[in-house]
């Protein structure tokens, strides 16, 4: 557990929180956010290089640019994103709860995951940026570019996800006795199939 690089109040400052809301709740998402979503973006030899140079002060001025102006951005909204269930549902003693107060009553759960669905997009916005920033300025950022799985997490170089993943490579044909599209004796090449 590192350093975190973004404050609670800064979260507050720039995101529709709550002034009101504890900072404990915002703290453990600021942790939550960087060890899972921070950490997929930029690996942990880069992470916990740049959470060392923030706590020493010897970021370097495009660690600093980076920091600032890409990584905290990012970090705002999923730990924002990362809060919304704790803000909605509370653990007590007893019981999980969702809580009333005289200021108004809490949303449903649809409006919820309405909500959470704009964050975690604003999120992904933030994340494609910081990924765009590193790729555009290699010789910037070596320790990035040169982590490998002995090094714990590698940074993930892609963003968005579509739901199929077709591995990279050269596609075979079928194994012979297998009837395929290419296959003119296969029903499938038969126009007057189906």
């Amino acid at each position: 557990m590192g350093v975190l690089l973004v404050s609670a109040e800064k979260i507050k400052s720039f995101s529709e929180i709550n002034e009101n809301v504890d900072e404990a709740l915002l703290l453990s998402n600021i942790q939550i956010a960087t060890d899972i979503s921070l950490q997929t973006l930029l690996g942990t030899k880069f992470l916990r290089h740049i959470q060392n140079a923030a706590e020493n002060s010897t970021l370097t001025s495009p660690e600093t640019e980076l920091l600032q102006n890409y990584i905290q951005p990012y970090l705002i909204q999923q730990a924002y994103y990362e809060s919304l269930l704790g803000i909605y549902f509370r653990v007590m003693n007893k019981s999980v709860i969702v809580g009333n107060t005289v200021q108004g009553s809490a949303i449903s759960t649809a409006d919820l995951k309405y909500l959470r669905n704009l964050v975690f997009d604003r999120a992904q916005f933030y994340a494609q940026r910081l990924m765009d920033k590193l790729k555009d300025n290699q010789g910037d950022y070596p320790i990035y570019w040169s982590q490998s799985s002995n090094d714990g997490m590698k940074p993930s170089k892609e963003n968005y996800f579509g739901g199929i993943h077709i591995e990279p490579g050269v596609r075979r044909l079928p194994p012979p006795g297998i009837k395929g599209y290419l296959d003119p004796s296969s029903d499938l090449a038969n126009p007057n199939c189906c």
